[in-house]
């Protein structure tokens, strides 16, 4: 009741939280049940003994099967025979409780109980099986809790069965203690409550599972059958050595199911005698697979790889070793390993030439060659499995000799052979994508020099033409201060342009009014501005020297097309949730297959002295500010260049709910 009103405090429970809460209620009524054992009879403890073990049963098994990789049918056959079964065991014990309890109906429900502790046992055990590794921390202290449980069940009626369907009264007060036991580890599962998906596997690993549980039903048989005998002629101990003996025996066996070893001896052993092949590939490379190409796991890519190769022979550890420029191998990532950056392993050794281009995999003999066959490894080398991509080794991966004896034959070495070359092509791959990465970023990077360097040419000119003025007029004071204001501002804005090199921030754009920026343009190149009026308040999303570099191009060509006695105008005005800037000439125009293929190619240029970057730059910039270039140009009849610019706020007003 302590666990149901903890959960009950907490508010808002899960599904797995409301089952265990109804587990824990029927496990509370069979407690008083016990408890109260002068006013409530026998049969009614038993039938309330019933409904907990199938609670607690069904429980588990629905977490078993909730998130199998079984069929719908399949799963449903599993709790299907599960609620049949606790549903016989709940039926016996009425029929005892309505009819009496003779001796057959005593043995009846003595194999029941003990069939509870056999179901029980193998269902928390494929619980915990088919628990990913790294969320067993939720749900070892539910796997022990009902372990206990069930262990206990098993002990105690195959005690009674073994002594002729009675059960003992002192080992029937354990019952009592192993659920006093559970409460805690209850509630510490329900403390670590969250959302588990489980796995129960069929073929291999039943066999594997029901080997285990029938090893440890016979073990306790024979522990029983011992503590019989300890009870029998054991004088007044008898009981105190009975209950050690059964201690003593979860302890021994908890630790062998748990221990590493034992579970891959008793796995090789089932798939030498009981199945043709040693792997049951389907499995093997689903879970190859899932281990290194799954983004969520916390370890990097070539760390996956290690561990995915080791977990086929059960090594404990590896290094891998990437090939480098310098046409030699270095160790590049470890698991469970030191990662010593030693000499780099030349592509011409003997050791290399050892993997015969790929296709075979080395075994380090029992006492390695000093003369640099194995001396790269540590101590515990035991396998080197190549990683071919096409014809290429682009490394390999040491693998540690195992903690127990693991026979390697044929089908060891082809399935490390096949997952050392998928392992590759996703080495190759991650290399092509870093190296594709670099690639951009250098292109970029190319890009915005290349804005820089054409910007630089227009300040270049905007000087020379201050230097040339300078040989006449250098004595005016005016000139003076008008040719120092122009210095500065040039400086000013190279500093800015060296600053572009440097990578861009992608984050949220800067605001700019338009208004100042058009403005001083306007007077710099002396053409005729019309404003609408509205533009003083407006703002766009493009930082003030971008909306310049790019305004600047385009009155720049248009003063050079225009002639004399036609100025260029700059008109603005608003659109919707659009800012424009037309540049208007009466230029020489231009055609549409002009505009289409070549005015936005890079590269190009219709000046003796151009980089061909001007108008691409143009738009790029534009672009990026999310806003686009319009071009309205006829042979003979001028040019309009209009830049439409997003209104700042427009979008977000747009795709808001209210909008919407």
């Amino acid at each position: 009741m302590l666990v149901v009103a903890l959960m009950v405090l907490r508010g808002r429970t899960s599904r797995v939280g409301v089952a265990i809460i109804i587990c824990c209620l029927a496990s509370a009524g069979w407690a008083a049940a016990v408890a109260a054992f002068a006013l409530v009879p026998p049969a009614v403890s038993a039938v309330l003994d019933s409904l907990r073990l199938s609670a607690w049963l069904l429980f588990a098994v629905w977490l078993v099967t909730a998130g199998a990789a079984d069929s719908p049918e399949r799963r449903r056959g599993y709790r299907v025979a599960a609620a049949l079964y606790c549903g016989l065991a709940i039926a016996i014990d009425v029929t005892a409780l309505i009819g009496g309890l003779g001796d057959s109906q005593r043995l009846a429900q003595v194999l029941v109980r003990i069939g509870f502790g056999v179901l029980g046992l193998l269902t928390i055990e494929n619980l915990w099986r088919n628990t990913d590794p790294w969320r067993r921390w939720h749900v070892w202290p539910l796997c022990l809790a009902l372990g206990l449980l069930y262990a206990y069940e098993l002990f105690l009626f195959a005690d009674a069965f073994i002594t002729g369907g009675r059960v003992d009264p002192g080992l029937a007060l354990g019952r009592a203690i192993a659920a006093g036991f559970a409460v805690p580890l209850l509630a510490l599962a329900m403390a670590r409550n969250r959302e588990r998906r489980v796995d129960i596997h069929v073929s291999r690993q039943v066999v594997l599972h029901t080997a285990t549980l029938l090893a440890s039903g016979c073990f306790l048989v024979a522990v029983a059958m011992v503590g019989v005998v300890l009870r029998r002629f054991g004088g007044d101990w008898g009981l105190v050595l009975q209950l050690a003996m059964l201690l003593g025996s979860i302890v021994v066996l908890v630790t062998v199911l748990a221990s590493g070893g034992y579970r891959q001896r008793l796995k090789f052993l089932i798939s030498r005698n009981f199945f043709t092949h040693r792997y049951d590939y389907r499995v093997e490379w689903l879970k190859f697979i899932e281990l290194i190409s799954d983004p969520a796991q916390a370890e990097e890519l070539q760390v996956r790889i290690i561990r995915a190769l080791a977990e086929f022979v059960a090594s404990p550890a590896g290094v891998l070793w990437v090939a480098t420029s310098e046409l030699g191998y270095r160790p590049s990532a470890a698991w469970n390993a030191r990662l010593d950056h030693v000499g780099a392993v030349a592509a011409d050794t003997p050791f290399l030439a050892g993997f015969r281009d790929g296709s075979w995999i080395q075994q380090c003999p029992a006492a390695p060659a000093a003369d640099g066959g194995w001396s790269f490894a540590s101590p515990r080398a035991w396998l080197a499995v190549p990683l071919k991509h096409r014809h290429e080794i682009v490394g390999f991966v040491v693998l540690d000799r195992a903690w127990h004896p693991v026979e390697l034959d044929w089908e060891a070495f082809d399935l490390l052979r096949a997952a050392g070359r998928q392992a590759a092509s996703y080495l190759a791959e991650e290399r092509s994508t870093k190296g594709l990465r670099d690639s951009e970023l250098l292109t970029e990077y190319s890009k915005r020099f290349a804005f820089v360097v054409h910007d630089i040419k227009n300040l270049a000119s905007q000087l020379g033409l201050v230097v040339s003025n300078a040989r006449r007029h250098i004595g005016d004071p005016e000139f003076q201060h008008d040719m120092l204001k122009t210095v500065e501002d040039a400086v000013s804005r190279m500093t800015n342009l060296l600053s572009q090199l440097k990578a861009e921030d992608p984050g949220i754009p800067r605001q700019t009014s338009p208004a100042p920026v058009i403005a001083a343009i306007a007077r710099e190149f002396a053409v005729e501005l019309a404003d609408d009026g509205d533009s003083e308040a407006c703002q766009v999303p493009i930082a003030p020297d971008k909306l310049r570099s790019a305004l600047t191009h385009l009155v720049r060509n248009a003063v050079e097309a225009s002639p004399p006695e036609a100025p260029v105008v700059v008109r603005t005005a608003r659109r919707g949730g659009d800012f424009l800037i037309e540049v208007v000439d009466r230029g020489p125009g231009m055609d549409e297959a002009f505009i289409r293929d070549e005015l936005f190619l890079p590269f190009r240029s219709t000046k003796s002295g151009g980089y061909g970057i001007g108008a691409f730059q143009t738009r790029e910039l534009v672009r990026i500010a999310g806003g686009e270039i319009e071009v309205l140009s006829r042979p003979g009849a001028g040019t309009t260049m209009r830049i439409v610019l997003p209104l700042a706020g427009a979008r977000e007003t747009a795709g808001s709910p209210a909008a919407a």
